[in-house]
């Protein structure tokens, strides 16, 4: 079986698809949907083209001028947040571990749009993509305003002003050749993208592998330690306190936000904090995703600001 990989690069359009975890629901009420996209547009440098959100999963296509890993998660963290404290429930309600990240070259955005906006109609909850009232779909015919940006797609379907509200219509009617199974398994053997191979080519030779240092059992082992020196600064706690060996009544989950400083700011893989912490690497992501829910954000962001005085040079 192919091993494909999303491409986590900055200034890229791309189609996200996250499930709900355990086939939960996401949203509550229409007034969760509402801060959801009120959450999307507060994320700085990007810019939503459409979405579609269903009971159990959500479905959005974008350009971000950052890397989708600065922002997703934190916003999804964010969101659940808000979940368990107005339904009462707990628990993490996205499965952002089997979601999935689509590459999608500028050209093929109208047919993405058209993917999206037709998922009613795939999944057969109605007959026409106008019935279904939970998508960026009359953000597009001027019947509501949820942020999205109409404008690039709209002038890839017609360059004429005057003709672009009745193009669309017909557009998102028009039945498309595209395969929804493999329009969402994207089209490459290698790489998860819907996009030329020659484009593909373009877009990793502007890859940054500067992670992959030649010694990178010597970068991650001075990685884990400036994390570790940080926390004991800013918590006065104990090596082994902070290491999981030993607990401390004040702060009885520090190796969890050990590692949630290590993973999450400091941009260092999974594997590498679950061997030293001994915790299999699935339960250490839950724990780490628990951290902004379980600390004052004025804590996490004084430990944000001290990883970035000490890791950004002088």
């Amino acid at each position: 079986m192919d091993k494909k990989i999303s491409l986590d690069l900055a200034n890229q359009h791309y189609y996200v698809q996250i499930p709900s975890s355990s086939h939960g629901a996401i949203f509550s009420s229409v007034f969760a949907i509402d801060y959801l996209l009120s959450l999307l547009q507060k994320q700085s440098g990007i810019e939503l083209y459409g979405y579609c959100f269903f009971p159990d999963k959500i479905h959005l296509l974008l350009h971000s001028e950052t890397p989708l890993s600065t922002w997703l998660e934190p916003c999804l963290v964010e969101y659940n947040q808000w979940h368990q404290e107005t339904s009462g429930e707990s628990g993490y309600v996205f499965d952002d571990e089997n979601g999935q990240v689509t590459l999608v070259q500028p050209k093929y955005l109208g047919k993405a749009l058209h993917h999206v906006h037709n998922l009613p109609v795939t999944n057969k909850m109605c007959s026409t993509c106008d019935q279904y009232l939970y998508s960026s779909y009359f953000d597009y015919t001027g019947q509501q305003n949820t942020g999205v940006i109409i404008e690039p797609i709209m002038a890839l379907l017609s360059p004429h002003c005057g003709q672009r509200n009745r193009r669309f219509l017909d557009y998102m009617a028009t039945p498309q050749p595209t395969n929804t199974q493999k329009f969402e398994q994207g089209n490459h053997d290698y790489y998860l993208a819907y996009a030329d191979s020659i484009y593909l080519t373009r877009i990793m030779s502007h890859y940054q592998f500067s992670a992959f240092s030649e010694n990178i059992d010597q970068h991650l082992a001075n990685l884990w330690q400036q994390c570790l020196n940080i926390l004991i600064d800013i918590t006065a706690l104990e090596k082994s306190a902070l290491l999981g060996v030993s607990r401390h009544h004040s702060l009885p989950d520090a190796h969890f936000l050990l590692a949630w400083l290590f993973v999450d700011i400091a941009g260092g893989p999974v594997y590498y904090a679950s061997k030293y912490l001994a915790i299999d690497e699935t339960t250490l992501q839950l724990k780490i995703k628990s951290i902004p829910i379980h600390h004052p954000k004025p804590f996490l962001s004084r430990i944000t600001s001290s990883w970035h005085e000490v890791s950004e040079p002088a």
